[in-house]
């Protein structure tokens, strides 16, 4: 599809240029009027005198018929024929063109609006464990080993779409009353991958699974909440939602999760991550680049700001520094609940956090029927924020999605007590063995070895 725009769009060009050139010709030749009684009426030349009576050969050729009307008499001339017929081509050309490009765009949105419907996620609930406190680059890694895992290649992205991962905070009806779970929304292809991924910063953290089994995906679907509240940065993506004192704080969804809990109701918190292009990492380098050279304009142009000189314009600097070098996401972060006073109470415990920047309510006075039927599915706007105000970095990210410690109380959540041991590879299998007619006291022998292969 690339080379047959790339070769349509040299043609229109070619044809561009040679519509450009027969203008000029049509544009003569309609100007300068032939002589009286000639045939040819192209551009006026000067031929050298003849003696009378002498005919030139040209002369006393067959005169063209296509420059001869019906009735016999001179029609228009062959130079103003030619000129119209090319700018007509040129025309036709350049429609044809123009339409299959516009018929290349389409089929391709259309393909893309297509996978977009049919593609298909899991929720697979994340087993927390009682052991693990990450390290804030561990998280910072863990990020960005996300957004490989699910970033596709640009082919694939230009013809199908780009995949997202999201991280769901549902909190409802259990077994035994209220219960709160963590959950993460991805492609069943992704699964393994991701809980990799998360086992380099929690190594006893589970995705889908307790033990050495395969991810299962949760059972049932989501139900069309009662009312949607998006949210997305107040300020430019250039200024950081992570904070100088955030290294000691809880994590965020810790408040999140309590709020969940006081609520008393059913009640989803959703943060949608998709992967941009790598070279929206070059542009978020130009706006920081921008930003810097304009606080040092306003320094020394002799204007009433501090420019680098100020503490204020230092601190946003420096923590917009530590987004820079990092892969980016389209956040959608989204609160779904029964009630309006219900999605308020949960979303005053998302924004309580806030750096330079912070997450802002996006207003939606038309779209809220439509995305409260998109929500079950998780499927986030067709076209990205063109304000670029969505975008976050692997930092802020690894800062916002970081995984409850042990020290939360009070919310009903279930964690895994047995730590991940890996065993020795000269451990004795059961699959190895094998029951023995010669040797009566098999069962005794086996516990024997194994015993001795723990206290090795």
């Amino acid at each position: 599809m690339l080379l047959a725009m790339l070769l349509v769009a040299g043609g229109v060009a070619v044809s561009i240029s040679l519509l450009s050139h027969e203008l000029k010709s049509f544009h003569g030749s309609l100007f300068k009027t032939p002589a009286a009684g000639s045939v040819y009426s192209g551009p006026a030349t000067t031929s050298p005198p003849r003696h009378r009576g002498h005919r030139p050969a040209a002369a006393q050729r067959t005169r063209s018929p296509a420059t001869t009307t019906a009735g016999g008499q001179p029609g228009h001339s062959r130079g103003l024929l030619s000129g119209f017929g090319a700018v007509l081509v040129a025309g036709i050309e350049i429609l044809a063109g123009l339409a299959l490009m516009v018929l290349v765009v389409v089929i391709l949105v259309a393909h893309r609006m297509r996978r977009r419907r049919r593609r298909e996620y899991q929720l697979y609930e994340l087993h927390l464990s009682a052991h693990d406190e990450a390290k804030p680059q561990d998280l910072e890694d863990m990020i960005e080993a996300i957004a490989n895992i699910v970033r596709v290649f640009p082919a694939e992205r230009v013809r199908c779409g780009q995949p997202y991962v999201a991280l769901e905070l549902i909190c409802g009806d259990g077994d035994q009353g209220v219960e709160w779970s963590l959950n993460i929304r991805c492609e069943p292809r992704s699964a393994r991958a991701l809980d990799s991924a998360i086992a380099s910063a929690y190594p006893d953290v589970r995705v889908g699974r307790r033990h050495s089994d395969t991810p299962t995906p949760r059972a049932g679907t989501l139900p069309v909440p009662g009312y949607v509240m998006r949210f997305r940065k107040e300020r430019s993506f250039v200024y950081s939602l992570i904070a100088d004192s955030d290294e000691l704080a809880s994590p965020p969804l810790e408040q999140i999760a309590r709020a969940q809990i006081e609520l008393g109701q059913p009640s989803i918190v959703r943060f949608q991550l998709t992967p941009t292009p790598s070279y929206f990492e070059e542009l978020a380098r130009r706006r920081y680049r921008r930003h810097e050279n304009k606080l040092v304009r306003q320094e020394r142009w002799g204007l009433r700001e501090g420019g680098l000189w100020s503490t204020f314009n230092r601190a946003e600097m420096r923590a917009a520094e530590r987004t820079q070098n990092r892969s980016l996401f389209w956040l959608e972060a989204v609160v779904a609940a029964g009630s309006l006073q219900a999605c308020k109470t949960v979303a005053a415990a998302m924004q309580s956090r806030r750096g330079e920047n912070r997450l802002h309510r996006r207003w939606m006075i038309v779209r809220e029927g439509l995305y409260r039927l998109r929500f079950p599915r998780g499927l986030g706007p067709l076209v990205p924020s063109p304000s670029l105000r969505s975008l976050v970095s692997a930092a802020e990210a690894a800062h916002l999605l970081a995984l409850p410690t042990a020290r939360m109380k009070g919310v009903p959540v279930r964690r895994m007590t047995l730590p991940r041991i890996p065993a020795s590879p000269d451990a004795m299998r059961g699959s190895r063995t094998r029951r023995s007619d010669s040797d009566p006291d098999w069962r005794i022998n086996v516990a024997r070895e194994q015993l001795t292969t723990a206290k090795r």
